[in-house]
C-alpha cells in the first residue's frame, strides 16, 4: 500500500472537452465509410462492411501518425497537461517508479547493491518521479528534504525515519 503522498486523487481527473486532432481523423473516415457506403450500390453487406471497416482503419491509422509525429515535433515532454488516458499511464507509471524505488532502498540495505549503484540508480529514479508528478499536479516548489536517519536499536543499522521494521534485522521498531 502507497503511503498518502505517494498516493493520486483518482476522482479529480478531468475530461478535455475541447476538439482534439484525432476527433477529425475520426470524423473524416466515418464521413469517408458512409460516403463509400452510399457509392457502393448493390454490393453484398459483408463487403460493405469490410470497406468501411478498412476506411476507419485508415483514419485510426491516420490519428495514431499524427500523434506520433506531434510527439516528436513537441519534444515528447510529459510537462503537457496530463488528461484521460495519458494521465492514468502516469499515474502507473509513478506507482512504478515509486515501487521501484523502494525496492532498490531495501537492495542496499541487504547489500545487493553497492553505494555508488544506488547513488546512480536511485538518482535517475527520483529524477524520473519528481518529472512525473510535476505532470500529474504541477510544478513542485521545492524538493522535500530527505527522510531524517536514526538506527535501529537491535542492530545499529541506519534506518529511515518513517520506517517501521529495520531494513537490515527485520526488528520491529
Amino acid at each position: 500500500m502507497m503511503s498518502s503522498g505517494s498516493s493520486t486523487d483518482r476522482g479529480a481527473t478531468r475530461r478535455d472537452s475541447s476538439f482534439q486532432p484525432w476527433h477529425f481523423y475520426i470524423l473524416l473516415s466515418l464521413a469517408g465509410a458512409t460516403g463509400a457506403v452510399i457509392v457502393s450500390r448493390n454490393t453484398h453487406p459483408a463487403a460493405l462492411i469490410m470497406l468501411s471497416a478498412s476506411i476507419v482503419a485508415a483514419g485510426l491509422v491516420g490519428a495514431a501518425l499524427h500523434s506520433a509525429i506531434a510527439g516528436f515535433l513537441g519534444g515528447g515532454s510529459v510537462e503537457k497537461v496530463a488528461s484521460g488516458r495519458t494521465r492514468q499511464f502516469l499515474e502507473q507509471e509513478k506507482a512504478l517508479v515509486l515501487r521501484s524505488i523502494k525496492e532498490l532502498e531495501f537492495d542496499r540495505a541487504m547489500r545487493k547493491v553497492s553505494d555508488q549503484d544506488f547513488a546512480e540508480i536511485g538518482g535517475r529514479l527520483r529524477a524520473r518521479a519528481l518529472e512525473l508528478m510535476q505532470a500529474l499536479e504541477g510544478p513542485v516548489e521545492k524538493a522535500p528534504a530527505p527522510a531524517k536517519r536514526t538506527t535501529c536499536a537491535s542492530c545499529d543499522a541506519p534506518i529511515d525515519s518513517d520506517a517501521r521494521f529495520c531494513k537490515h534485522c527485520g526488528a520491529k521498531l
